[in-house]
């Protein structure tokens, strides 16, 4: 496990890396640049429907067992390389829990799920306010269970992680705005979120 997290660290710390050099590298000639092009985004959404839920509904066979879920919580971010495709990452937190309470035995367990992914996004058009895009992501995927029993869980999400997505942005102010993605987007078919343009404008 402590292996697993290691290397989430590692891929962690690739990806946001690689996102904030291409920044710099264009960084002498920001002002020349046209605001379509070589565009920065940031945003944080949060997924509607968690799909880590069904991990602990198979896995546990109690009638009268509950589940209650947090997330998954998206963080994102986003640049254009090239003309209408960008690359970025997705970094995904979401925490499941169950319980059993039924005449003195109680039981509770736990599923933490941390995804990072690297993404790839067409951008089909792009105005001042609306920007839509289709695209996936590949990355990896760190799980924990544990439970008040001490036992162990093999029924739990493995390390491989992906993305397929369709999104748009619309930016209601100058450099801030609201986005929305439909497809398999770290652990939901659906999320919502604020997004915001990092890159200067003329």
């Amino acid at each position: 496990m402590n292996q697993m997290l290691f290397r989430f660290r590692v891929l962690l710390f690739i990806v946001v890396n690689l996102f904030f050099l291409g920044d710099s590298s264009y960084g002498q000639d920001v002002e020349k640049i046209n605001y379509s092009n070589h565009r920065k985004t940031i945003a944080i959404g949060h997924g509607i429907g968690n799909i880590w839920k069904s991990f602990l509904e198979k896995g546990v066979n109690i009638e009268n067992y509950t589940i209650k879920s947090t997330g998954p919580i998206n963080l994102q971010c986003d640049y254009e390389v090239f003309k209408n495709f960008s690359v970025g990452a997705i970094v995904s937190y979401s925490q499941i829990k169950g319980s059993y309470n039924n005449n003195g035995f109680v039981f509770s367990d736990q599923l933490t799920i941390f995804t990072a992914l690297a993404r790839v996004n067409y951008h089909f058009i792009k105005y001042k306010k609306i920007d839509p895009y289709i695209g996936g992501g590949f990355g990896y995927v760190y799980s924990k269970y544990q439970n008040n029993l001490n036992t162990k869980s093999t029924n739990v999400p493995g390390e491989l992680g992906y993305s397929a997505q369709v999104g748009i942005n619309y930016f209601m102010l100058k450099n801030f705005g609201l986005f929305v993605e439909a497809g398999y987007v770290g652990g939901s078919f659906f999320q919502l979120g604020i997004v915001a343009n990092l890159t200067s404008r003329k």
